[in-house]
């Protein structure tokens, strides 16, 4: 199982946060990463723009692929 950080920290006057120095090491986050802020009733998620961008890429092909196969497949009967 992958190591989980607890951390706290707070909001500033200007609405930042400061991501603990521990979790940036551990991620590779370096100053002008993007992220995906998704908000919930109870919850704020922040997800790095590039790991969804390989994920959208991912199930694009994987999506491509299964439509090859489904092709190919229809072909023979």
């Amino acid at each position: 199982m992958a190591d989980i950080l607890v951390e706290t920290t707070k909001l500033s006057e200007k609405g930042q946060i400061v991501i603990p120095k521990d979790f940036r090491k551990k991620m590779n986050l370096k100053p002008g990463t993007q992220f995906l802020v998704i908000s919930t009733d109870e919850a704020i998620i922040l997800q790095q723009i590039d790991i969804v961008k390989k994920k959208i890429e991912f199930e694009k092909t994987l999506n491509n692929a299964k439509d090859v196969l489904y092709k190919l497949g229809s072909k023979k009967q």
